[in-house]
């Protein structure tokens, strides 16, 4: 790896002094033209995910194992493979690389029959290419390397396998090409190679951290870019969230089943169930699981920034005498802390919980945690889990998810579920108006910019008295986009485009001159009559009109 003995851990931003025997790259080595591809750290729970080049596009085609704290090497976390297990990635580099290198850091107290290999793509199943075995030195983290030559298709898969006997933790793998040519630059509040398109921005987060512009430009580097001033990559995270766990059981827990929800599952599940307490046949629920560590969930990262007051509700059950879940925050890398938690029953029966978020109003990048209250949980369900950043508001206002009409509010989200995933929007105000029964005094996309006698691309027009009228009896001009059909709608409802074609205040000759020059044209301006193409009944409607200037 690029600078061989020292890296960063993924956890804290310090740079830690590897105490095993790594080997130092030789001055050759070093003067070979090697670029940073790609660095995976596993510190998904989840698993390693895929990457969209350039400079690598990485596609992990068998996820075996799984995500630990580090134990040998002090990276922060690792993946744990145990006897049977294996990892295998497809790599793409781009543009095209001479050769490509992938290097780990890996140690076992006795994997002694453990390898990888990187090779021409074979299926998920490199069957040659380079190989390269792994002792087992006793627990000692070793750094090794596998490389091969770029095959002509450009892809070739990475391969580590662990038959035994004992379990092999794999901490960082990292990524590079030779000959690959400049890669891509890439903004500095996107992840990459090493440094960013903006120079200034670039220059004072490596000034603070040299990683990265000599390693990749990682989500903290991105972090950094606000935290220190350089600059302002804004928010991606959340301003709400609501979830029913779904209708029906789903393998692999509730981390699996909605990835965009949640980053993390720790301990035993959670997983999702259909039986018990706040669950049903037709009604699945987040169930813990019992035992250490703590059965726990993780929300995505929120942003409770703009928010004024916040709050968590969510329906719970739990055994009888077993206390519920505790609620927990986490902002940024900081330790979590204790929000609420649901007291001991004496009834196992399903529950309302409400839990007061404010004291987060003002931050972000925050996740909640969700973990159970007891060793013995498993009988632990929870379902309707909404976390509402803003007051509750009307249907016909934009704001946070919570809405006091739940009809209307059910309706909407049917239509479009970022309404009660995100925040409510003005395209939620115009489903709650012509689909939902809200009776809002104007619909928001009425008003806007666009002929109503023309066909755009966005939604609505600038009559705001026509659009409302056109979109009453098809709300999909008001929804999607103001096609030919709502032009002949406005044509209809409205009165139609104006036959002064010309603008010269009445209708004579030069607009029949205008007409007949169109003529089987699909010309919106010219086609009066709304049918769709420049013909007879418009010039009817034209020479209706001779002499005035209304139509």
């Amino acid at each position: 790896m690029p600078a061989p003995n020292v890296f960063r851990s993924v956890f804290g931003r310090v740079v830690v002094v590897l105490l095993s025997t790594i080997t130092v790259m030789s001055s050759a080595h070093a003067e070979e033209e090697w670029i940073p591809l790609h660095l995976e750290s596993f510190v998904s729970s989840i698993g390693p995910g895929d990457v969209e080049g350039p400079p690598l596009s990485v596609s992990w085609c068998r996820i075996e194992g799984s995500a630990v704290n580090s134990g040998f090497c002090p990276t922060g976390r690792a993946w744990r493979l145990d006897p049977g297990d294996r990892l295998v990635a497809r790599m793409s580099p781009e543009p095209d690389c001479g050769r490509v290198r992938v290097w780990i850091y890996a140690a076992s107290l006795d994997a002694s029959g453990a390898w990888m290999r990187l090779g021409p793509g074979g299926g998920c199943d490199p069957g040659d290419g380079h190989t390269v075995g792994i002792p087992a030195v006793g627990g000692t983290c070793l750094d090794l390397m596998v490389e091969h030559a770029v095959p002509a298709d450009g892809t070739l898969e990475w391969m580590i396998v662990n038959p035994g006997p004992a379990v092999l933790l794999v901490d960082e793998l990292f990524v590079e090409g030779e000959a690959c040519g400049d890669a891509e630059a890439h903004g500095c509040c996107e992840t990459g190679g090493p440094g960013c398109d903006d120079p200034g921005v670039r220059d004072c987060v490596c000034d603070v951290d040299p990683f990265c512009c000599e390693v990749a430009w990682d989500a903290f580097c991105i972090d950094s870019v606000g935290a220190m001033g350089c600059g302002d990559c804004g928010s991606d995270c959340r301003s709400g969230l609501s979830t029913d766990f779904g209708a029906v059981y789903l393998p692999g827990g509730a981390c699996a089943a909605f990835p965009e929800l949640f980053e993390g599952c720790e301990g035993s599940g959670p997983y999702l169930s259909i039986s018990g307490g706040c669950a049903d046949t037709d009604d699945a629920a987040l169930r813990f699981g019992g035992g250490f560590p703590w059965s726990t969930i993780e929300t995505a990262c929120l942003d409770f920034t703009d928010a004024s007051s916040a709050r968590l509700r969510c329906v719970v059950s739990a055994g009888a005498g077993v206390p519920g879940p505790v609620f927990e925050a986490r902002i940024g890398e900081d330790p979590p802390f204790e929000l609420g938690r649901v007291p001991v029953s004496s009834s196992a029966a399903c529950r309302d919980v409400e839990i007061d978020l404010s004291v987060l109003v003002g931050l972000d990048d925050v996740r909640i945690r969700i973990r159970s209250g007891s060793s013995i949980a498993d009988a632990t369900r929870l379902d309707d889990l909404i976390i509402e950043l803003d007051p509750v508001h009307g249907p016909c206002e934009t704001g946070g998810v919570l809405i006091d009409d739940p009809g209307i509010r059910e309706c909407v989200c049917g239509v479009d579920d970022y309404c009660c995933t995100q925040t409510w929007d003005e395209l939620c105000v115009t489903i709650a108006t012509l689909l939902c029964g809200a009776d809002c005094e104007s619909i928001p996309t009425c008003g806007t910019d666009g002929s109503c006698a023309s066909v755009h691309e966005g939604p609505g027009c600038e009559d705001a008295g026509c659009c409302t009228a056109v979109c009453g009896s098809d709300p999909y001009c008001c929804l999607v986009a103001w096609d030919q059909a709502c032009v002949a709608s406005a044509g209809v409802v409205c009165g139609g485009p104006d036959p002064d074609l010309d603008g010269d205040g009445s209708v004579g000759g030069s607009d029949l001159g205008l007409l007949l020059a169109g003529w089987g044209s699909i010309d919106p301006l010219l086609d009066l009559d709304g049918d769709g193409v420049v013909g007879g009944g418009d010039l009817g409607l034209l020479l209706a009109a001779w002499g005035g200037a209304d139509p």
